[in-house]
């Protein structure tokens, strides 16, 4: 990724500067995110909490997982474009949205999560990792992110 990196939300009244590459890009083809975005999976990006410098006033709601973690959703005040979202495990890694980022041509998902509840007419990039639903520890994700991004050389 071309560092920094800039985003916003779609009115403008959030900013957002990112410092560093992400460790990881997910699609999660799971329920709830598909009618958060309302479409069939939702991209997240998780970078590490100081790693982005963000403008403006932003709102949270929060739901609580299967598992009990509280993730929160930061949106802009004004358009409710969600920016950002962080899990009461995790509060030192970030997920943000990275169709926010101006330039989304170098986002692309490394590891797709939720697959038993993806569209039947979603189709999987050839050697992508999957998990069928979210495995307990992240640290399977990471490196299944790790080897798929060694096999296309990115």
């Amino acid at each position: 990724m071309n560092l920094p990196s800039r985003g916003s939300c779609q009115c403008g009244s959030i900013t957002y500067v990112l410092k560093n590459n992400p460790v990881t890009t997910y699609a999660c083809h799971c329920r709830d995110c598909q009618k958060r975005t309302g479409s069939a999976f939702s991209l997240g990006m998780l970078i590490k909490a100081d790693s982005i410098d963000i403008e403006g006033e932003l709102s949270a709601w929060e739901r609580s997982s299967d598992k009990g973690n509280i993730n929160a959703r930061y949106s802009c005040q004004n358009c409710g474009n969600i920016i950002y979202g962080v899990g009461s495990f995790t509060p030192e890694v970030f997920k943000l949205q990275p169709g926010t980022l101006e330039n989304t041509s170098e986002v692309f998902p490394e590891v797709h999560l939720w697959t038993k509840r993806a569209q039947p007419w979603v189709s999987m990039p050839e050697g992508a990792p999957q998990f069928e639903e979210q495995p307990e520890d992240v640290s399977e994700i990471l490196s299944a992110a790790i080897s798929y991004r060694k096999s296309k050389n990115r």
